[in-house]
């Protein structure tokens, strides 16, 4: 007859629940899949199933299931599944980023498109450079190397551990890595513009009745459309760089490493 200890299966509920939130929080939070494109059951089933995977490898401290102590260790899971996710989002925000900049750059600022995944309107140079970075992120297997990180989140941040508060301040550093690094992107671009921009400005002093600015518009539109696709073919390498700095910034910040 099969008999249930009730002990054993509340031990077993609490071991399976606690890296289900740390999942579930950093599926929510990583770009693609915590978009409005992949539907809540979707990564509730996902998140449930790497849980169920990753739960046994896990160490789990004793805790009152009924204690406050408890909900904390909630809430502590919560947080580093959403850091983790959120470490991600910025480096795609570096190229929505560069391309909002590279449109007002190049005069196609006023160009916008809805954002599907997120919601809102953005240019639509931006969005196109998501998109390349979402299909980049999948083509080199970037979604296989962030859950091996998450997996390996457990043992660099047990259970219980704490989230220590430096972290909070290394998470609002990135902020200053997404600019750089957002301004790197566009640089050749903003310099090729400018002069463009500095060539019409003296062909408008040496021939004053030319309408610099109707013929001038056009063409640097063109051109920087022109350079954009130039740019193109070295795409893929930025975003393996962009990628591997924030891999290595997760080991020497943080500590976690992936062997994969």
């Amino acid at each position: 007859m099969l008999a249930f200890n009730t002990d054993e299966l509340m031990a077993l509920t609490i071991s399976f629940l606690l890296p289900f939130f740390r999942i579930g929080a950093f599926l929510m939070a990583l770009p693609l899949f915590g978009s409005q494109l992949v539907s809540t059951r979707v990564r509730l089933l996902f998140a449930f199933v790497l849980a169920i995977i990753i739960t046994p490898l896990v160490p789990m401290p004793q805790y009152d299931p009924f204690s406050p102590a408890f909900v904390l260790l909630i809430a502590e899971q919560l947080i580093i599944g959403i850091v983790l996710g959120f470490v991600v989002t910025v480096l795609f925000q570096i190229f929505s980023l560069a391309g909002q900049l590279a449109a007002m750059k190049a005069g196609l600022g006023f160009a916008m498109s809805n954002d599907p995944a997120n919601g809102v309107s953005v240019a639509t140079i931006g969005q196109y450079y998501m998109t390349m970075a979402g299909i980049a992120f999948l083509g080199t297997n970037g979604h296989l190397v962030m859950i091996e990180y998450l997996a390996e989140s457990f043992e660099y941040w047990p259970i219980g551990s704490g989230f220590d508060s430096q972290r909070y301040w290394d998470i609002l550093q990135l902020g200053g890595w997404l600019f750089e690094k957002a301004l790197l992107v566009v640089l050749p671009l903003a310099v090729a513009t400018l002069i463009m921009n500095l060539s019409f400005g003296v062909v408008a002093k040496a021939s004053a009745q030319l309408n610099v600015f109707a013929l001038g518009f056009p063409i640097i539109m063109l051109f920087s459309l022109l350079f954009i696709w130039i740019m193109l073919q070295d795409f893929l390498d930025i975003y393996r760089l962009f990628f591997q700095e924030m891999t290595t910034w997760l080991q020497d910040t943080w500590g976690i490493r992936a062997d994969g």
